[in-house]
């Protein structure tokens, strides 16, 4: 299987750690050193050896989300050594609606993800039950991750169409823009109140009046 996902740093008291979602396992490793300290298995149930994962793990309140080839989605809890598989699996989703390629976001109370067809979901982050979704957002293919920001989500398609999406326990599309209509694979940025966007002609700085 293969994996091209991006470690991430795990920060607990005085130790750090990174985390990465390979193609079968979610790992814990000594920043320092690079050894393993902990791991996971269930990316990749059926073991299939053409099985690839593209999203990026996220840690958020005490929780690691991992998420897979569309599912299943993976909620562990930090701390332990070891095989943790069992011990720490908080809740694991296997419902639809789950990624390709872009990466989950999360504000604590609620778990946003976006398949490669522009469908948003929405899961409870502390229970992984299913708030609302899949929705519809935009037409096209999405490979950028979506960014939380101000209450509102924002989702990119390859044609650089913005869709808006309201945070919150209902679903709710407040716009949708086009920009240059030619083609992108960059996940938006945010700084401060400004959000950037790449496209394959320009980058864009949009800020609030």
């Amino acid at each position: 299987p293969d994996a091209y996902t991006t470690p991430v740093l795990l920060k607990q008291e005085d130790k750090t750690q990174f985390v990465i979602s390979g193609g079968d396992y979610v790992t814990g490793h000594d920043f320092k050193t690079g050894k393993e300290i902990w791991r996971a298995a269930g990316l990749n149930p059926l073991r299939r050896s053409n099985y690839r994962v593209v999203p990026t793990p996220i840690i958020v309140d005490g929780l690691i989300y991992a998420p897979t080839c569309k599912k299943p989605l993976l909620a562990l809890r930090v701390g332990g050594t070891g095989d943790i598989t069992e011990s720490h699996l908080a809740w694991k989703y296997e419902g639809s609606g789950g990624p390709d390629v872009p990466s989950p976001v999360c504000d604590g109370k609620h778990f946003y993800m976006v398949d490669d067809r522009g469908l948003v979901t929405c899961l409870d982050a502390k229970t992984g039950a299913l708030i609302w979704g899949p929705e519809a957002t935009t037409e096209g293919i999405v490979s950028a991750s979506p960014v939380l920001s101000d209450g509102k989500l924002y989702i990119l398609n390859e044609k650089a169409v913005a869709s808006i999406v309201s945070v919150g326990s209902e679903f709710k599309l407040l716009a949708m823009n086009e920009l240059d209509g030619t083609y992108t694979l960059a996940s938006p940025a945010v700084s401060g109140s400004q959000l950037f966007i790449r496209t394959s002609t320009h980058l864009y700085c949009i800020k609030s009046k």
